[in-house]
């Protein structure tokens, strides 16, 4: 084993001598490259905790390169050795620790370990690591390694969960109080509350309304989060002037008021600290509920155990509930609100379409030996096709292809996740069928309503090669000459199964082929007759204007026949992608 590890470490050296010699590709190695030495051997016969220990205390950066620098907030890597493992990873960190645990349990040796680090500006990023410890005779000499930042795909990764989170409650939120009866609107308030404050991390939400014509005012709902006391029984029919007329001005003209501090209440509102002080309020935030010109009270969060900054996200969460609460307080004017509502949300799925769009590729490299152009149309404003690609620096493309199973903001939301995931396999150098293989771990503890039908295909444009592999998507149609062929190799979609294996497939490519992908939209139409296209008609359809030079007309012309033959009517996301080999 130790013998094992000091020749892999010899490699290890050779290349990092190489790099060395050849300064101009070290510098531009787009991965942070580095070795950690200890001030003495550490005996690998000491317990886990001992080891992990002495590693952070003593484990000195000796060699890195430029990149390695930069992805700590430094400019060069003089800045960055001679510092202790303890002060670049924080030793306080779970994930970290994890990390040095398992490289530990390992043989000293990992592959993609994440950590979470903290540059020199205090921002916290997240990397991947590759590490090979070094031992001999029983004790660890050093480790090299590899590392690269994920941070910006973690952050999206996190923000599409949150989205898509958000988007399931405020579904979950309106279809209960669209059709609770009016006798049971008090039951949903409250759900409303339990449901928001937990997912914005409040000790307690509310609603005051105002009562006796607007003279008093009395909290009508509360939830408390566990270990926090209720106190709407102390609160009913306080005088309205409890609360000061400028409090009720900016809630009238902002929308919403926030107190983040009881040091931020002006001296003059004393009746206000008073009564937030029984409260056991820290922080607070209230909206206003209103309809047109009439102002029904406000709703709002508390924040009892620790003071809590209130976000924009927060504060667009609670108008949104809001106007749901409005809704059900009055029922007579819900149809002019419902409207309100509903074109809100339409904005929403209008902001999701264009987000979606950004991740469906439309523009592709321009090159001479090949012409790549693309067509996609959802179903309804969003949809769950997925056209997207990733260009190497050696000129090889990553395509992903892929059909995700329903329509609308959740399909959508599974495409994002998807494309999150192939963008950064792709990047890492897995082959197709591997980089698939990465989709279900990356997707299946996150998607449970939906499949996705996809292909991933490498194009090599020097050596007119293509590498793919199928996860239950249509065959890739190619046109050589006279011939047209489907390529082989389908298998199961993805996230219906566990453990399936996906294959990787290859086909040499020939000046004036082409390929195309598509999705089972474009044939699985149906005419006023209830016949369907299916895929040979469609394939016929393709075959029908192959000699059409320009990918745009030849896209336009079979979409086209397909609406010809279905009379404008489709069902489904419709996708497609064309590849000419040009040169």
């Amino acid at each position: 084993m130790a013998r094992a590890q000091v020749g892999m470490e010899l490699d290890f050296k050779s290349r990092f001598d190489e790099i060395d010699r050849v300064d101009g590709y070290f510098r531009r190695a787009p991965e942070g490259i580095w070795c950690f030495e200890l001030d003495s051997p550490l005996d690998t016969s000491l317990s886990l905790e001992e080891q992990c220990r002495r590693l952070y205390e003593t484990a000195r950066l000796t060699h890195c390169n430029d990149t390695m620098a930069r992805l700590y907030g430094f400019h060069t890597a003089g800045e960055l050795k001679g510092l202790l493992l303890k002060e670049i990873i924080s030793p306080t960190n779970r994930l970290n620790i994890l990390g040095i645990e398992e490289f530990i349990r390992s043989g000293y040796k990992t592959h993609d370990a994440e950590s979470e680090e903290i540059d020199k500006r205090g921002k916290s990023r997240f990397f991947l690591s590759t590490a090979l410890g070094v031992v001999e005779n029983g004790f660890l000499l050093r480790a090299w390694g590899v590392q690269r930042d994920v941070t910006s795909i973690r952050a999206a990764e996190s923000r599409l969960k949150r989205t898509i989170a958000l988007e399931s409650l405020l579904t979950k939120l309106s279809r209960n109080f669209l059709s609770v009866e009016p006798g049971n609107t008090n039951e949903a308030v409250n759900y409303s509350l339990q449901e928001l404050g937990k997912f914005c991390g409040a000790d307690r939400a509310f609603v005051f309304l105002y009562t006796h014509a607007g003279l008093t005012i009395s909290n009508t709902n509360e939830w408390c989060a566990p270990d926090v006391e209720p106190r709407m029984h102390l609160l009913q029919n306080l005088p309205i002037e409890t609360f000061p007329k400028t409090d009720y001005d900016t809630i009238r003209n902002k929308g919403h008021l926030i107190y983040e501090s009881l040091e931020n209440i002006p001296d003059t509102h004393v009746t206000l600290r008073n009564l937030l002080e029984r409260r056991g309020t820290r922080s607070l935030l209230v909206v206003g509920l209103s309809s047109g010109e009439e102002e029904f009270g406000f709703v709002g969060f508390d924040s009892v155990k620790n003071k809590k900054l209130w976000t924009e996200e927060d504060i667009y969460i609670l108008r949104l509930v809001g106007d749901l609460i409005v809704l059900a307080f009055d029922r007579k004017k819900r149809e002019a609100d419902l409207n309100d509502f509903y074109e809100r949300m339409n904005h929403d799925l209008e902001l999701a379409r264009l987000t979606q769009r950004s991740l469906v590729s439309r523009e592709f490299p321009s090159s001479p030996f090949y012409k790549i152009d693309s067509y996609f149309r959802p179903f309804e404003k969003v949809g769950g096709d997925i056209i997207t690609y990733i260009q190497h620096e050696t000129g090889v493309i990553d395509i992903l292809f892929g059909d995700v199973s329903g329509h609308g903001i959740s399909s959508a939301m599974v495409s994002g996740m998807a494309v999150l995931s192939f963008r950064h396999h792709a990047r890492t150098g897995l082959s197709p069928a591997e980089g698939i293989q990465q989709f279900v771990r990356d997707l299946k503890p996150m998607v449970v309503e939906h499949h996705i039908a996809a292909v991933w295909a490498r194009f090599f444009p020097l050596e007119k090669k293509m590498v793919y592999s199928y996860a239950g998507h249509p065959p890739i149609v190619l046109f050589r000459g006279e011939e047209r062929l489907e390529l082989k190799g389908m298998n199961l979609p993805l996230l219906i199964f566990d453990s399936i294996e996906y294959f990787n497939e290859s086909i040499k490519l020939e000046k004036g082929d082409r390929l195309v992908f598509y999705s089972d939209g474009m044939y699985e139409v149906f005419n006023s007759e209830g016949r369907i296209l299916d895929l040979p008609g469609f394939q016929d359809i393709l075959a029908q204007h192959k000699e059409l030079n320009s990918l745009e007309e030849y896209l336009d012309q079979v979409v086209s026949d397909v609406f010809e033959f279905s009379e404008g009517v489709f069902g489904d996301d419709m996708a497609m992608l064309v590849l000419d080999i040009t040169g």
